[in-house]
């Protein structure tokens, strides 16, 4: 337990420190966008690492010992991302929930639907919920609720999570307001490249490893 607790300080510490640098990254931002991205930058962060620690250990052993960290990185990817969300619901549409489908248009001085700003938002809403899910089953009480079979199915979706925030995440980097600037577009492209192919590399390694026992 205390092993666990000293773990979410470490982690909580750098998820502050990172988010206060990924806001100064952006100076030249209305603070309120940057710090909204700079929360959702670590959340992304973190959970890149979680999906780099599950693929990474089965191809190196020796990195399994920090699978334990996973949780901990869960819970504060969570923990971010929802931060993420407050700034904008409270800082951007200021708490007017129709505005997270629409834009104001100057040609007709009204809001109007925008497909795919929705649809954009619409990734992130279930990308919301289901890391709320992780995050309240990311617990030893849930494992003894649940079961172990039932509790490892639920946090095996964590797949889906990551697939909606790459989705989310590439709307709002390339797709929205392209002209405005942001650093993060080359490094982001780098990051889900290096962790597909890692998967790839994993894929076969673990296909090998079966060759060898059936052989054996």
């Amino acid at each position: 337990m205390k092993n666990c607790f000293t773990r979410q300080l470490i982690v909580g510490g750098l998820a502050l420190i990172l988010s206060y640098l990924f806001f100064l990254s952006r100076g030249q931002w209305d603070p309120m966008h940057a710090w909204n991205r700079a929360f959702g930058d670590v959340s992304l962060l973190f959970l890149s690492v979680i999906m780099l620690l599950g693929t990474l250990s089965k191809i190196f052993k020796s990195l399994t010992k920090w699978l334990v960290w996973r949780r901990e990185l869960g819970v504060w990817t969570g923990v971010t991302a929802i931060v993420h969300i407050i700034i904008i619901l409270d800082g951007w549409i200021q708490w007017q929930m129709f505005r997270l489908f629409f834009v104001f248009s100057n040609f007709v001085a009204d809001w109007v639907l925008h497909p795919g700003f929705a649809l954009g938002n619409i990734l992130g809403i279930v990308a919301l919920v289901y890391v709320l899910i992780l995050m309240v089953t990311s617990n030893d009480l849930s494992i003894k609720l649940m079961g172990n079979r039932a509790w490892s199915y639920v946090q095996q979706r964590a797949h889906i999570f990551y697939v909606l925030v790459v989705l989310h995440t590439s709307y709002f980097l390339y797709l929205h307001n392209p002209e405005a600037p942001n650093w993060l577009r080359t490094p982001f492209i780098i990051l889900i490249t290096f962790i597909w192919l890692t998967h790839l590399v994993a894929f076969f390694v673990t296909i090998s490893k079966n060759s060898q026992k059936i052989r054996a």
